[in-house]
């Protein structure tokens, strides 16, 4: 019972720092893209 519960909490942290992670490296490419958007319309 003790090992089933560890394996559950562990495979939920680790579904969790993957979510977050996803999430950061998304918000990143974002802020890039941002940034290439505003660089092409200062071109123009």
């Amino acid at each position: 019972m003790f090992t089933i519960l560890t394996v559950l909490t562990a495979l939920i942290s680790v579904m969790f720092i993957v979510s977050v992670a996803s999430t950061i490296s998304a918000l990143r490419r974002e802020s890039e893209e941002v940034k290439a958007y505003n660089e092409k319309r200062i071109t123009f």
